[in-house]
């Protein structure tokens, strides 16, 4: 082994221990001189039987020309992230992304390489049952029934909208937070057009690493890379019928133009293959971006974007149509009954009233986590009479919400507020002075530290409890704290 390697392996071999990636350093012959336990697991095989041997020995399937640290050994070729399927020696395929460099001394002459991986085998195999399952699964479904419930005006007005698109066969582009249910309008667009009894595929451009995204779209043929095989894509699955495209604002850009040809031309061609394959998709693209941040961002090439943004729905956030949320929240005790053998079969006033009074930034996929997870811990009843939020730090019945949160005002404040005046005149009711002292507490607190979120600290509340309470009693916050 070169002096100047073995110098160095000598410094950062402990520190290369302690990476928990594999790691695996040649010399200039190509024989292992580094091989840490990551590497052995992901090969199955063993460190010391690795060590001094020659890479090509380890990998009998593998040449000088297939193998990267070789090639960056003997040609100082460099690779970042770059894809790579091997067979360990198990035979056992192994889909990795790695990182290849030569080591030079002194004097620039290569003495050996070194690669860092990371391994992609779950990742792959989990995309694979997923596309398989889809195939399997792309006639038995009815979408019909696409469970969009509503009663706000503006989120039917879209419904009637997607109707009208569904029948002209356009590419659509919805965008919407995340949680608001852009896949469920997808599922209505397709199952209302002349594609309904054709394929519905599903790609989430952000669940899959890019050097695996080509061949999930497009296939691959035999021999196209190591290990690789005949097989469909996504988008050949979907021939005939509809591919929903969600988080279109994690695609990567390299794959941007071959989708761009792919929806100009018709045809396309698997990786690894010169043959084109014609195809008739209708394409429904998601976002949780505008299109002009997604623009502004670099994230999606124009001419793609102008494409695929022919048909356009916003979907509004669940904040602005609390109106929909008693009728999604009874729907989703009754979906997620079964928790509780279909005990619980309403949910009180006062949580339907909490429920409607959250900001909900996860949308109607936050409002279902929530109910299930209060329905776990409801031990008894009929009725949902508490609900547990990401603000609270224990569930407290919903009814005592707002005077738990008070409690928790500092000593010295609270033997400042001057004593409650009781109306047992029956000028007010008993709610009516819980609201005036709430308000009165409220601007004595705002008053004293007129920073929202100081305040909201002092006062043991969530800075978007506190602005709705101040919305609620009429406060703004100037210079002082004023009376609206």
């Amino acid at each position: 082994m070169d002096e100047q390697l073995a110098s160095a392996l000598a410094i950062f071999s402990e520190f290369l221990d302690s990476i928990p990636q594999p790691v695996a350093i040649v010399d200039s012959a190509g024989h292992y001189v580094y091989y840490n336990e990551e590497s052995a697991r992901l090969d199955d095989y063993k460190v010391e039987k690795a060590l001094g041997n020659a890479l090509l020995d380890v990998y009998p399937q593998m040449d000088k020309h297939s193998s990267t640290l070789l090639q960056s050994v003997y040609k100082g070729k460099r690779y970042h992230n770059k894809y790579q399927l091997y067979f360990n020696a198990a035979g056992k395929p192994v889909h990795q992304v790695h990182t290849t460099l030569p080591l030079n001394d002194r004097n620039g002459r290569i003495i050996g390489a070194i690669e860092m991986s990371r391994d992609l085998s779950v990742i792959s195999n989990l995309h694979d049952q997923f596309v398989d399952l889809q195939q399997r699964l792309e006639g038995e479904h009815s979408y019909n029934d696409v469970g969009i419930l509503t009663c706000d005006p503006a989120m039917q007005k879209l419904i009637h909208q997607a109707n009208r698109l569904a029948k002209t066969d356009v590419q659509v582009l919805i965008y919407g937070e995340t949680g608001t249910g852009k896949e469920l309008f997808a599922r209505l667009l397709h199952s209302q057009s002349e594609r309904a009894n054709k394929p519905f595929m599903v790609l989430n451009c952000a669940a899959l690493p890019e050097p695996l995204f080509e061949s999930a779209l497009f296939g691959t043929v035999k021999g196209a890379f190591t290990g690789a095989e005949d097989r469909r894509g996504i988008l050949e699955t979907a021939n005939g019928g509809t591919l929903f495209l969600d988080e279109l604002n994690s695609m990567p850009m390299a794959i941007q133009g071959k989708l761009l040809r792919a929806l100009q031309e018709k045809t396309f061609s698997r990786v690894g293959s010169s043959a084109e394959c014609r195809v008739d998709v209708r394409i429904i693209s998601a976002t949780n971006e505008s299109p002009q941040a997604m623009l502004d961002a670099k994230k999606i090439r124009p001419d793609l974007l102008y494409r695929l943004n022919v048909g356009y729905l916003v979907i509004p956030p669940l904040r602005e149509r609390v109106n929909d949320i008693p009728l999604l929240a009874q729907a989703l005790l009754k979906k997620n009954g079964k928790i509780t053998g279909n005990r619980v079969k309403r949910i009180s006033n006062a949580v339907m009233e909490r429920l409607q009074r959250h900001h909900w930034p996860g949308n109607v996929r936050m409002l279902e986590n929530i109910i299930l997870r209060s329905l776990i811990l409801c031990e008894n009843g009929d009725e949902l009479n508490f609900i547990l939020l990401e603000d609270d730090e224990q569930p407290v019945p919903a009814r005592h919400a707002e005077a738990a949160s008070l409690q928790e005002v500092d000593a010295p404040m609270a033997a400042a507020l001057p004593a409650v005046a009781l109306a047992e005149d029956g000028s007010q009711s008993f709610d009516e002075q819980v609201e005036a002292f709430e308000r009165g507490l409220l601007i004595q607190y705002l008053s004293r530290y007129p920073n929202l979120s100081e305040a909201a600290r002092r006062c043991g509340l969530p800075r978007a409890t506190l602005q709705y309470k101040m919305k609620k009693h009429g406060i703004k916050l100037a210079h002082s704290v004023v009376d609206a």
